[in-house]
């Protein structure tokens, strides 16, 4: 085939994805699909495609998508990406990557039995600065790798979401939905937890029925140790950051600013060095592009769907630790 065609299900997260489809040379958007139907015609409207339709279960019989992207809320993944593997179809959904430990599972065996691709859309490993940490964590320039920290600090007082969903603890948890930003950006850069120790309270939003701030000290596999803190009723602008301390130096900084930080040893450890940086980059193109690349090439995703059930299960380890007051063993293996 000329193009791998892509589908869109879920057009208001999806509305990046959609715009990034046809991003890439080997890849075309055939399909967009939303339980609004104002939302389908507004997208037709700005860019309109052969499919467009309410029901997800058109778009998986349409022989000409072969990737779906799945942008839909939290509770709706599982039935639906087990419905386009059972279709024949290569998924990308949006993170997190399920609700729970278990669904995880399910949609991990799903993908092997089916032998299609699967990525979860954990959109921070595309952005050019973390990409950046990544790099020094690995090529010796930090060092040994010790102590990581990262944080997802978002305020959803005014966006619970179609029903507010986002607030009811049956269609998603924040540390899952949310956090998982900081929780996958950590696991990242430092490799898998082996353990967590959670603290949680809930003060900002009242309306939602489980806590609305965390902070998780995580030991990891590696022997190094770091903090994970993810807030959504905070009284701050949205942010997420990192810093990772090396024996040889350390870097700090976040998605949004235009500069960050970076100490070398030979350089000067008792000293800051301030570099520019773009404050976004094309993650969400750069993340499209990746997993068709995937698809052509038959190769492994960066976030396949082990790696995106390791994130969660981390999540679920923290959350039983702030429930228990105990240090929670992680589950890694899928």
């Amino acid at each position: 085939m000329d193009q791998l065609g892509i589908a869109v299900i879920g057009l208001h997260m999806g509305y990046g994805h959609f715009r990034q489809a046809n991003s890439h040379p080997g890849a075309r958007l055939v399909a967009v699909c939303d339980i609004n139907p104002a939302e389908v015609e507004r997208v037709q409207a700005e860019f309109p495609v052969p499919l467009a339709t309410t029901d997800y279960q058109e778009v998986l019989a349409c022989p000409d998508v072969h990737i779906v992207s799945i942008t839909t809320p939290d509770h709706y993944h599982l039935e639906q990406t087990l419905a386009a593997f059972e279709a024949g179809k290569h998924v990308l959904v949006e993170k997190p990557m399920a609700r729970t430990v278990d669904e995880c599972e399910q949609m991990v065996n799903a993908a092997r039995k089916c032998n299609k691709k699967l990525m979860v859309a954990h959109v921070c490993r595309f952005y050019s600065f973390f990409q950046q940490c990544k790099q020094w964590t690995t090529d010796g320039t930090l060092g040994e790798i010790y102590h990581v920290e990262t944080s997802y600090i978002h305020n959803y007082e005014e966006i619970p979401g179609h029903d507010g969903w986002r607030f009811d603890p049956e269609k998603r948890h924040f540390l899952i939905g949310g956090g998982c930003h900081a929780i996958d950006l950590a696991r990242w850069l430092c490799g898998d937890v082996d353990e967590v120790s959670c603290y949680s309270n809930h003060y900002g939003i009242p309306v939602q029925q489980y806590d609305d701030h965390w902070i998780i000290n995580c030991k990891f596999k590696s022997g190094a140790v770091g903090r994970i803190l993810a807030s959504d009723g905070c009284q701050r602008p949205y942010n997420i950051d990192c810093q990772v301390w090396g024996t040889l130096g350390t870097v700090e900084g976040d998605n949004t600013s235009d500069t960050f930080k970076l100490c070398l040893r030979h350089v000067d450890r008792h000293r800051w060095l301030t570099v520019p940086k773009e404050t976004m980059a094309k993650a969400i193109a750069n993340e499209i592009g990746h997993f068709v690349d995937c698809v052509i090439n038959d190769t492994t995703p960066l976030i396949d769907g082990v790696d995106g059930a390791k994130t969660v299960a981390t999540g679920w380890a923290a959350i039983e630790s702030s429930r228990t007051g105990l240090p929670v063993k992680v589950r890694n293996e899928f």
